[in-house]
């Protein structure tokens, strides 16, 4: 949640509709001349040779038995060719993509539905968008909740689909998902509790240009799940220089806090675990939470029969090395950054299957989605304060003998610990605060088990201007930092003596904290003269 950007009232949704409808394809911004994208299919004898053809570039979308799927340029390939690859070029005039996506949502008409579902369910709808895509159109995401315009202590759940612009399946799923989550809310039990206990966010369509184009590619050519920040080839956890939707996305997630996430593929049926890249391992990269993972993608693929029945992937799951490395993706990226777990999922070995088969595809896929979400609800929770305060914080929260940490949102100080059963003791720490550890914590198969803590901070809060005291001076600054901005940002060496909440920032909390405290405590003398 934090703060919700770009939330729009139905009547300016309908109206930016009417305005993507009408609107010449000519105004919108021109991609640079990108070279033709090639699709090719490489013999790769053994696992020697598939690592020395990722270790090439080259962008590899499926690996099947020996045979492995790229997009490539001409260039490339006669660089793949000179290694000594073999390899056949699939060619697909745009006629057949043309016939086999007939009947899929424009870009416009899925923004018009998104609009309506808003405006008819706004109980529980909010729409807005992460940002805009190189070409101008909006990255739209659904929020679904019991109060969508409260910050409350519930996880967040976050489904992706089509970063690919040629894998538009996901696109179509996710709006039935948004669709039937809406419709059922306080008609069907199970739909009811998940929205009345999580907030669910949907984003339909990532890549937007590169779907209006038919192409896997932004409008810039960059694959956006190889533009992701990678702990082994991209340490540096920045925005800069990145996709402008891979931008986007991470500025979203910084300011929210999924704690549970799928990403919607095709061009293959499994659901892929972390880690993608590994910098020790090239056979199977093992995350802490490995056990977790298997079993969370287990939940989708034992209620998707094609998929769990899979001639090539043992029960429909693959660790991500184990299938192919791949260096820059959405899910080890929230993993080890966000501590929010992702699994890629692969709804169908055609990239784009005919819209005639998207119904039993969704019958495939339905119980499936909801089924995965429900593990937000597993595990250990709570909230997370400042002894002093009463307010939330944000903290880290680490189960002892696992290195993977997940985060409280700062905004209620929640934290969502998905585990399966066991017995489990957990260290809960944020800067400047005396750490904590809860021990004994006996988790079973239901309803994730409460873990509150409140945390005494090293120093007391509410010294803002750093002179060793919280007085009337300390309220003054933070008023005009407040009302006027003219007041000078603390230095950050001081932020632990004058952050009251644990955010960062100097804000109201700090006002309303040391409005409170002034009133109760003597002033100083020098503050009554």
């Amino acid at each position: 949640m934090k703060d919700t950007i770009r939330i729009y009232s139905p009547a300016l949704i309908l109206a930016m509709v009417i305005f993507i409808l009408v609107i010449p394809k000519t105004s919108l911004p021109m991609s640079q001349d990108l070279p033709e994208v090639i699709k090719a299919e490489v013999l790769c004898r053994n696992r020697e040779e598939l690592m020395g053809l990722i270790r090439s570039g080259a962008d590899i979308a499926n690996v099947r038995g020996n045979l492995v799927l790229i997009y490539s340029s001409e260039k490339e390939l006669g660089s793949i060719r000179d290694l000594g690859y073999e390899f056949r070029i699939i060619r697909d005039s745009p006629e057949n993509l043309q016939r086999r996506s007939a009947s899929y949502y424009s870009f416009a008409e899925m923004s018009a539905e998104l609009a309506r579902t808003a405006e008819n369910y706004p109980h529980i709808c909010r729409l807005s968008d992460m940002g805009m895509s190189v070409q101008g159109r909006k990255m739209w995401i659904m929020k679904l909740t019991d109060h969508p315009d409260a910050e409350e202590d519930e996880p967040e759940i976050l489904f992706v689909s089509s970063m690919h612009g040629d894998e538009p399946l996901g696109m179509e799923l996710s709006m039935r998902l948004i669709r039937l989550l809406a419709e059922s809310y306080g008609r069907d039990a199970k739909l009811t509790q998940l929205l009345n206990e999580c907030e669910i966010w949907i984003m339909p369509l990532m890549n937007p240009d590169g779907y209006v184009s038919q192409n896997r590619y932004n409008a810039e050519g960059k694959d956006l799940n190889r533009s992701f920040p990678d702990r082994v080839t991209d340490p540096e956890n920045t925005v800069e220089g990145r996709a402008a939707e891979v931008r986007h996305f991470m500025n979203w997630v910084q300011k929210h806090s999924p704690v549970l996430s799928a990403n919607f593929h095709t061009g293959a049926l499994l659901v892929n675990y972390p880690y993608d890249s590994d910098p020790v391992h090239t056979d199977y990269a093992p995350a802490p939470d490995n056990a977790l993972f298997i079993e969370q993608s287990l939940t989708y693929s034992r209620l998707n029969p094609p998929m769990y029945n899979s001639p090539w992937f043992r029960q429909g799951i693959v660790n991500g090395v184990e299938w192919y490395t791949v260096y820059g993706g959405m899910q080890d990226w929230l993993y080890h950054w966000y501590g929010c777990s992702q699994v890629t999922i692969e709804l169908s070995d055609i990239f784009i299957p005919p819209y005639s088969a998207i119904p039993s595809l969704w019958e495939d896929n339905r119980e499936a989605m909801i089924a995965y979400a429900g593990w937000a609800l597993k595990g250990i929770r709570g909230r997370v304060t400042n002894r002093r305060t009463g307010f939330p914080l944000g903290a880290a929260v680490r189960v002892m003998g696992n290195e993977h940490v997940v985060y409280t949102d700062p905004d209620a100080g929640d934290y969502h610990r998905m585990l399966l059963p066991g017995i489990y003791s957990i260290e809960i720490s944020a800067p400047g605060y005396v750490s904590r550890t809860v021990s004994g914590i006996s988790v079973g198969d239901g309803e994730a088990v409460r873990a509150d803590a409140a945390l005494d901070p090293l120093t007391e809060p509410g010294d803002v201007n750093g002179d060793g005291e919280r007085n009337l001076k300390d309220l003054i600054t933070v008023l005009q930092i407040l009302s006027s901005g003219e007041a000078e940002e603390p230095d950050i060496s001081l932020e632990m003596s004058w952050d009251v909440n644990g955010d960062g920032n100097i804000g109201l909390a700090e006002a309303v904290y040391l409005l409170r405290f002034c009133s109760l405590s003597p002033c100083p003398d020098d503050q009554k003269k």
